[in-house]
Parts: C-alpha cells; sequence; structure tokens
C-alpha cells in the first residue's frame, strides 16, 4: 500500500536512478511521458515508487518507452560529474560560441557535449580548456563527430589573397540566343538545314531581293545562242560560288553591255 497521496522525495531518486540505470529519457516532454508510462501503473495500484516496483512495471511498458541514444547517455554520463561551477562555465562557453550546437536536445547537441567533455578526461573544466578542447577535437575524429549550425554563405568580391572574385555581383546567366536559319541563302539557294517555326505562316512574306529581279532580267535579254549560253554559264558559276545577287547581277550587266556595244 501507498504511504503517501503524493510523489515522495524518495521515489523520485527511485526514479531518477532506475531512468539512469536503463537510459530511459527523462528531459522534456518525452521524459514526461516516460515517467507517466512507468509510473503511473504503480500508483494506481496503490503501491510506492521503488526500484522494485519500477522493474516490474518496465517489464510491462519497456515497448512504450523512449531510450537515450548513445551519445545522449554518454553525454549524461560525462555531465552529472561536474560541480556546478562548472556547469555554469559550460553554459557560459556555449552562450559565446554561434555556431556551437548545445545540449538542445538533438543528436548533434549530445555527440558535441560527449565529444568535448570526453577531450577533458575527468579535467577541471573552464571556458578557457573549453577552447582548447574545440581546437583539439575538431580534426580529431577519435573523439566523436563536431557539428556546427548552418550558416549561410557570404557574398565576397574579393576571395583569398585579394583576388578578385568573378562570379560576386553576378546575375542568373542569361538564355543563350538561338540562331535564326533563314529558307533562302544571300545567293538565292535554298537552305535545305531550314525549319520553319509555328509562327511562319502568320509573318508576312519577306519582300523580294531587287537584284534578284535584275538578274531574272538580264537573263531574258539574251538574243542568240551563244549569248544565252554565256549568260546562264554566268548566272551558275555566280550561284555555284555563293556570289550574292547583287554580284551575280553586275557580271549579267556587264555581259548585257558589252554586246550592246557589239564585244
Amino acid at each position: 500500500m501507498r504511504t503517501s497521496t503524493s510523489i515522495a522525495e524518495n521515489e523520485i531518486s527511485a526514479f531518477t536512478q532506475f531512468a539512469l540505470d536503463n537510459k530511459i529519457i527523462t528531459d522534456g516532454e518525452v521524459g514526461a511521458e516516460n515517467a507517466n508510462i512507468l509510473c503511473e501503473p504503480i500508483i494506481n495500484r496503490q503501491s510506492d515508487i521503488s526500484s522494485q516496483t519500477l522493474s516490474q512495471s518496465f517489464a510491462r511498458v519497456k515497448d512504450q518507452l523512449k531510450f537515450k541514444s548513445a551519445a545522449h547517455a554518454k553525454a549524461d554520463e560525462l555531465t552529472l560529474n561536474l560541480a556546478q561551477a562548472e556547469v555554469e562555465a559550460y553554459r557560459s562557453w556555449v552562450a559565446r560560441q554561434p555556431r556551437w550546437i548545445g545540449l538542445d536536445g538533438s543528436e548533434e547537441g549530445f555527440e558535441n557535449c560527449a565529444a568535448l567533455l570526453g577531450w577533458m578526461r575527468g579535467n577541471h573544466l573552464t571556458e578557457r580548456s573549453l577552447d582548447l578542447a574545440l581546437g583539439n577535437i575538431v580534426n580529431k575524429p577519435q573523439f566523436g563527430r563536431i557539428h556546427f549550425k548552418p550558416q549561410p554563405r557570404a557574398d565576397r568580391a574579393y576571395g583569398p589573397g585579394g583576388k578578385l572574385n568573378h562570379a560576386f555581383g553576378q546575375k542568373d546567366e542569361p538564355a543563350k540566343s538561338v540562331e535564326v536559319q533563314q529558307e533562302f541563302h544571300p545567293n538565292g539557294r535554298r537552305n535545305h538545314a531550314y525549319k520553319p517555326t509555328q509562327d511562319v505562316a502568320a509573318r508576312p512574306a519577306a519582300a523580294p531581293d531587287a537584284w534578284q529581279e535584275i538578274c531574272q532580267l538580264y537573263l531574258k535579254q539574251w538574243v542568240t545562242p551563244g549569248q544565252r549560253a554565256k549568260l546562264e554559264a554566268e548566272y551558275n558559276a555566280g550561284i555555284a560560288n555563293g556570289k550574292s545577287w547583287r554580284e551575280i547581277g553586275t557580271a549579267l550587266g556587264q555581259i548585257v553591255k558589252g554586246r550592246e556595244r557589239g564585244r
């Protein structure tokens, strides 16, 4: 039978020690939930909370409890050995470390604490000794992984050694311009690589080249088969050599003018 309607001091001590021995979480909301799960059945049976009754209840509700990780258990073990002055020194040290993850209930915080205090090996803890410990364990993984809070990447106009950071201040790279393919080459030959766009039908047809029309007029001015062959040969040669309509038209015009002069 229970000897008290309230939780006695010796019952709190029994629960604390039992939780410590079995790595049961006792901090925060999770700790309060664990205490209720483990102790309520004992109180409901009108029994006192003791190591014996806790063991009996533990066997029934074990699968409902949440336990400490290895890092959590190690951190608790190390902090229990600290004097109050050392606890205050640790808290003060953490407060001036903007990137350090302290005992915030996260796994990273427990791993940090276990690595830092583990390096101390039981030596007296001060803010100075914590500075030395941090400097020694950052590059020595045997003491455990160290975690820091992520920081936004600072944009710097100049990099190490004063070198200009060419990426600084640059905006997103503009889209590369797409080369527009023409349906006809400048000399009038069809471009077989041309692919019409979807809106090609909606665009007005390009105005004909004036020199192209001049070439057609010159080709109609032959008289004899010899003159016809000469004009066609010059025309075809200009097309084959990629000449412009202006160049072809000028050459045809010289042939026509030479014929008119009786050449």
